[in-house]
């Protein structure tokens, strides 16, 4: 798959390159970002050049993944991506910069991907499902699957590697046929979780 770029009213979202790894290594120094996403800790500066560089090259060349950097002006805000590409589905990953959370940036972002996700080829990949995942108790990236119409699918317990072991895996997941209007979350509003707010 050849790499692109994609572009919202606010954001420009571009490949991962070598002059981002210093910013993802700031970035990955952020204890939200080591507790929810699975990242080597410490994380160094050869971890952020291996990722941004020949990690994110491979995953866009082998066609199994499509990653951007999000950025604001010439900030990198974050990193969003369609991860497990294959047989019309994929997966959406994504993560803040802490300066930037709370703004709708990856709301923002995460809608500009799935546009191109579902979009038919060759404007977009085709997709017919993107799902989402998140170890349970990641509120603020449930928060933000829900904002863009995930549909709550379950719990799966002790289904995810986390750095201290198994633990609980919330899922979700979006169709092409979907309307994409926020949709209720028992794991948000209910027994499965406190009251978002």
């Amino acid at each position: 798959m050849e790499k692109l770029s994609l572009a919202t009213p606010n954001l420009e979202l571009v490949p991962p390159c070598a002059a981002d790894a210093e910013a993802l290594t700031a970035a990955c120094q952020d204890p939200q970002i080591q507790r929810w996403v699975p990242i080597p800790v410490p994380y160094t500066l050869t971890d952020g050049l291996e990722y941004a560089t020949t990690g994110c090259d491979a995953a866009w060349a082998e066609g199994h993944a499509a990653i951007w950097t999000i950025r604001l002006g010439d900030k990198m805000a974050g990193n969003v991506g369609l991860h497990r590409i294959g047989h019309g589905a994929a997966d959406l990953g994504f993560w803040m910069v802490p300066a930037f959370r709370g703004r709708g940036i990856i709301t923002e972002a995460c809608r500009a991907v799935l546009d191109y996700g579902f979009a038919p080829d060759p404007e977009g990949l085709g997709l017919k499902r993107i799902g989402w995942n998140a170890y349970a108790g990641n509120h603020g990236s449930a928060r933000v699957a829900q904002r863009l119409g995930f549909r709550f699918e379950g719990i799966s317990r002790l289904a995810a590697v986390g750095r201290d072991g198994l633990e609980d895996d919330w899922g979700a997941g979006l169709l092409a046929t979907d309307d994409r209007s926020e949709q209720p979350w028992p794991a948000l509003n209910g027994p499965a979780g406190p009251q978002a707010g």
